[in-house]
């Protein structure tokens, strides 16, 4: 389970995205940092990249590249299955895309591929000029779940605006999770009532607060974490089958915020929320304990205008 909001419109700020990651806590994972995804072709350097990587499957969630593409993946919730490819790679391979390749051309490159997956949502940024500032296109593609055809498509108006996306099937009710309605109305909110002179700092810290959320009554089961946004640990099957495998702690590890100017100049934040101890057993984090990037997305590299969707 995972969520994420986002804004493409803001007068001063070209993307505003924040994110939890929610996993099982003793899944092994390196937190964010430059690196390429231990492939490297000819027009990436080594530190092309920035994004945690699963130590188990190899891939990621959420990363962002030098020139400014952004890629973000949640799951499907749905049964447990078996699938040979690992949908953390769909990050990895559009991050390491060339440069110049538009967002058409690399939706088009995973429809026609159409590889079979566990159900997954792949929400994908790419960066455009438009009168001298930066902006973004965006798409969505999804297999509406495990091993499902693969589609895409642009972003919507109202998603442009304010969007956000969790663990549900896009077009069957997904926008009407809980967790959902409440971070974009949040979102919303705050976009409307936030100054334009708003500081970076302060405007992720009303990011992390929003990613803070968490409903009145606690999720006890998988089909419950749909209520909330951010999870405190809670025992779960790790497999389809509690007779397979103990439960494990499952919970919200991460909170991400990415806040790109129209300028290019980037900050990306990533903060854990729960980890777990040399008991096995969940602890919280401190809130300093974090990493802090700033970096600003190559121009020259940036396409001049909007490829067609």
């Amino acid at each position: 389970m995972c969520v994420a909001f986002w804004s493409l419109a803001h007068d001063e700020y070209a993307l505003i995205l924040c994110s939890n990651r929610d996993e099982f806590l003793s899944r092994p994972t390196l937190p964010a940092h430059f690196h390429s995804f231990d492939c490297v072709p000819g027009y990436v350097d080594e530190q092309y990249v920035l994004s945690g990587r699963d130590q188990r499957a190899g891939g990621a969630w959420l990363g962002i590249n030098k020139v400014g593409k952004v890629a973000l993946l949640t799951n499907i919730t749905e049964p447990y299955g078996n699938y040979a490819s690992s949908r953390g790679h769909l990050v990895s391979s559009y991050l390491t895309s060339p440069p110049t390749t538009s967002l058409h051309d690399e939706t088009t490159r995973i429809v026609v591929q159409n590889g079979r997956y566990a159900g997954f949502n792949l929400l994908l940024l790419s960066p455009v000029m438009e009168g001298g500032r930066l902006a973004f296109e965006g798409s969505l593609v999804s297999n509406h779940g495990g091993g499902g055809e693969i589609v895409a498509r642009p972003l919507s108006d109202g998603e442009r605006r304010c969007g956000g996306i969790s663990n549900g099937i896009d077009g069957s009710g997904a926008s009407d999770w809980p967790k959902v309605k409440h971070g974009t109305m949040e979102l919303n909110e705050l976009l409307d009532s936030a100054p334009n002179d708003l500081t970076d700092v302060k405007l992720s810290e009303r990011l992390f607060e929003l990613l803070s959320w968490q409903s009145d009554n606690p999720p006890k089961a998988r089909e419950e974490l749909r209520n909330t946004i951010q999870i405190e640990p809670i025992p779960m099957p790790a497999t389809g089958s509690a007779r397979v495998a103990a439960p494990e702690f499952y919970g919200t590890r991460l909170s991400t915020v990415i806040l790109i100017r129209r300028n290019g100049d980037v900050l990306f934040i990533e903060r854990d929320i729960w980890g777990l101890g040399s008991d096995e057993k969940p602890w919280k984090a401190d809130p300093g304990t974090q990493r802090v990037f700033r970096f600003q997305i190559a121009p020259d590299i940036v396409q001049y205008t909007p490829s067609t969707q």
